[in-house]
């Protein structure tokens, strides 16, 4: 079985970071389709043109139904959107790939939308045997810095798998949000932190 990147963003860094970081992860199992780019496997034939899209799980957090082990079985390619994620979700992967492919399975993977390094994660443990209600995953992340006397705030409203005892993000991804030494991050947003996060087009201009 692979898993699958169905590129559909620009490749900018952030984007390219979570894809070699998830090449990390997943090793031999990866394949980022619809680009073609240096040092990681993939190609720019869209994913259903490499596999028989009825052979395949599509990750949509608007599935009704979560991803299993049996629902594996006999598949070909399980595919996640290369898509940066949107708070509050704008349903960009029922938009581009889920409502196109009826044909496939759509899942997803428990309530919170995840960064695509750890879509990549969680569907590696759970192709292994773990249990997806028993892969710890927290809400948010914080980074903290302070520059010049004054203390700097980044807050990513995404769901993060816990691995070691941290939350599983790119160090590429910290070096383009500014972290260094002297910074520290937190995790585990509460509901009036999540509510603050208003959109994340500042973000996408640090791309």
């Amino acid at each position: 079985m692979k898993i699958v990147i169905e590129n559909l963003e620009p490749l900018g860094r952030w984007v390219l970071a979570e894809y070699r970081h998830s090449y990390q992860v997943a090793g031999e199992m990866l394949l980022i389709t619809n680009a073609e780019i240096d040092g990681l496997p993939s190609t720019r034939r869209r994913f259903y043109e490499v596999f028989d899209p009825s052979k395949t799980v599509i990750l949509d957090p608007k599935a009704e139904l979560r991803l299993t082990r049996e629902d594996l079985d006999g598949v070909e390619a399980v595919v996640i959107g290369g898509i940066l994620g949107d708070h509050p979700p704008k349903g960009r992967t029922w938009e581009l790939l889920t409502s196109k492919f009826p044909q496939a399975k759509a899942r997803n993977l428990g309530p919170l939308q995840l960064p695509i390094d750890n879509a990549v994660l969680v569907t590696k443990l759970i192709y292994e045997g773990r249990r997806l209600e028993d892969i710890p995953i927290v809400r948010g992340l914080k980074i903290k810095c302070k520059l010049l006397g004054s203390q700097e705030e980044t807050v990513l409203p995404f769901g993060y798998v816990l691995l070691n005892g941290r939350p599983f993000v790119s160090d590429e991804v910290l070096k383009i949000l500014g972290y260094r030494r002297g910074c520290t991050f937190e995790w585990g947003l509460s509901d009036e932190e999540m509510e603050r996060v208003d959109s994340l087009n500042y973000l996408r201009e640090l791309l």
